[in-house]
């Protein structure tokens, strides 16, 4: 019986350090599979919420140059020349 034992516990041994095996080879391939895309929806969507910010800037600064009394046309020439083309 003694014997019995040690050899399923061999065997047990052997299929722990299988898995273990197992794991070590392929979680880092999952891990990168999983963060990669993360990645890269945290970059767009970073993205987007920093295009809305310049978005709402944009529109404050050309809405405050009309309220300082600046004609529209003016108003849109220098938003223009400070946003789009700013050298």
């Amino acid at each position: 019986m003694g014997e019995e034992k040690v050899g399923t516990g061999s065997k047990d041994v052997e299929e722990v350090r299988g898995v273990l095996k197992a794991l070590r080879e392929e979680v880092p391939g999952l891990l990168r599979d999983i963060v990669e895309p993360l990645k890269e929806l945290m970059g767009m969507t970073l993205d987007e919420e920093a295009a809305r910010e310049k978005a709402k800037a944009i529109a404050a600064f050309y809405q405050e140059l009309v309220r300082g009394g600046i004609d529209k046309e003016a108003a849109l020439m220098l938003t223009q020349e400070q946003f789009i083309n700013p050298m």
